[in-house]
């Protein structure tokens, strides 16, 4: 316990920067420190459009104490198939895991600042533990958002072994469903497992994690969609996908795309979770089908025809082709 309890004051930061509140980060430390779930009846009437949580599939098997995955699959099962706990509930784990800590965060360094009153009035206690940032910033600690490089473990635990697989059913009862009140004490509704779909949009926020310029810190070497799994279950989101009809978000996809293309493997070095990514990325590109407009842009890049000027800056923008020129840097 003493262990465990220690352990506490570093696992606390990183739920306020998931935005757990004080009710929240409660019914997490139980959990932690003595294995007690939520009383799930008693949760019914959390706030059901919120996003902020409590104790979610993500962070139930990622703070048990074991790591067996012949463990903690049957244990995700029965998380997952409780008809007591609200679909939200069982559902934001994914969320969390594929797009936030997952995805952005990394893209934007691994790491966020807080106001240190803010921090001595919600985690005092974990506060001290917490990293001083840099001037002109001295009033601020800084949380290192991670999962101790577990993230890929966790969305293999996580996802169907179908990697087509949008869509699951969960049991409901008539204090947890959300779409038509139960026929039976216990009925089934099917819920998309994420609430806003992965799409080529998102190669926006990888690039923007190889054109940071500095060495990944800890919080930013996890990025989820470096691994092959989690880079799998993308593309069969994003397969079929036609590049966008607005001008701007046409520019940031060559971009993107553009980045991969030209990032220095070499200089970045073969064990290197970039390199491992641009890697991945670029056999899906050149191996898999994709739609007719996103094939046209790979073919634009692989071919030599973009043009970009300050490719690896937050300015950079599309010289050429015209069609790919945005309206981003227009006066």
């Amino acid at each position: 316990m003493a262990e465990r309890t220690l352990q506490w004051l570093e696992i606390e930061p990183l739920l306020y920067l998931l935005d757990k509140n004080k009710k929240a980060r409660a019914i997490i430390k139980r959990y932690f420190l003595k294995g007690t779930l939520p009383e799930w009846e008693k949760l019914h009437d959390w706030n059901r459009s919120s996003t902020t949580r409590h104790l979610d599939l993500m962070l139930f098997l990622y703070l048990h104490p074991c790591k067996d995955e012949a463990v903690l699959r049957p244990l995700r099962d029965m998380f997952m198939d409780n008809p007591h706990a609200l679909p939200a509930d069982r559902l934001m784990g994914f969320t969390e895991l594929c797009l936030h800590i997952g995805l952005v965060l990394p893209a934007t360094g691994g790491t966020h600042m807080f106001q240190q009153s803010e921090l001595e009035r919600e985690i005092p206690q974990s506060m001290v533990h917490l990293a001083q940032a840099r001037e002109p910033y001295a009033d601020c600690k800084v949380i290192v958002a991670h999962t101790d490089d577990s993230n890929e473990r966790l969305f293999n635990l996580m996802w169907p072994e179908d990697a087509t697989q949008r869509h699951v059913r969960l049991p409901v009862t008539r204090n947890t469903y959300s779409f038509k009140a139960p026929r039976y004490p216990v009925d089934f509704e099917e819920f998309p497992l994420l609430p806003l779909p992965l799409d080529l949009d998102q190669l926006w926020t990888m690039s923007k994690w190889l054109a940071s310029p500095k060495a990944l810190a800890p919080g930013a070497r996890d990025m989820l969609f470096q691994y092959e799994r989690p880079l799998e279950v993308w593309y069969h989101f994003c397969a079929r996908e036609e590049v966008s009809s607005k001008a701007a978000w046409r520019e940031l996809l060559l971009i993107a795309v553009y980045r991969i293309f030209h990032f220095d493997q070499q200089a970045e070095g073969e064990d290197s979770p970039r390199t491992r990514f641009v890697a991945r990325i670029k056999a899906i590109f050149e191996q898999r089908e994709f739609s007719p407009s996103f094939q046209a842009l790979l073919a634009v890049v692989r071919n030599g025809e973009a043009v970009v000027e300050d490719p690896w800056s937050n300015d950079a923008k599309v010289v050429s082709p015209e069609l790919y020129t945005g309206i981003r840097h227009s006066s």
